[in-house]
């Protein structure tokens, strides 16, 4: 009969000291295994596996190809380049109500509510005075070409 031997029990703090060894370089799992006495090199490497600090439980790895790897970063730029494009955006319509703004207090205009046209002749009319802003009124307002009636006075068709 084949005499067992005894099943060794080793501490915490032991088996995270060996880990250490192993990881700084000190000795590799071999010297470790005939250094300590340690009958498995399995046992160590489950304890580097529990304690060590390369562990990989809980991490991804993504495996991709160099086509996939571009598009990744192709895709990345763009992003970056399409956020500042929106930071932009959002700072050019801050400008435009700052303007807008401005142009309400200096002016005493309405320019928010009213459409632009009707707020362009109103501040016409306050910068230039009555006369110029009446010829400017006039052609504005006016649809009708020269070669065309005007469709807004329509007569009655007639039937025969």
């Amino acid at each position: 009969m084949k005499k067992s031997c005894p099943q060794l029990r080793y501490s915490e703090e032991f088996k995270r000291m060996v880990v250490e060894e192993i990881e700084s370089g000190v000795m590799n799992v071999t010297q470790a295994c005939r250094f300590y006495g340690i009958n498995g090199a399995v046992s160590i490497y489950k304890w580097i596996n529990q304690y060590g600090m390369n562990e990989q439980k809980g991490k991804k790895v993504m495996i991709m190809t160099h086509k996939e790897e571009h598009e990744l970063v192709s895709l990345r730029k763009e992003n970056a380049l399409l956020k500042k494009a929106l930071e932009d955006a959002e700072f050019r319509a801050i400008a435009w109500e700052s303007m807008v703004e401005a142009i309400e207090e200096d002016l005493g205009l309405e320019v928010k509510k009213k459409p632009w046209s009707q707020a362009l002749q109103e501040a016409k009319q306050k910068l230039y005075g009555a006369k110029d802003a009446s010829v400017s009124n006039e052609s504005a307002g006016s649809t009708a070409s020269p070669s065309k009636p005007d469709t807004k006075e329509k007569q009655p068709l007639r039937r025969i």
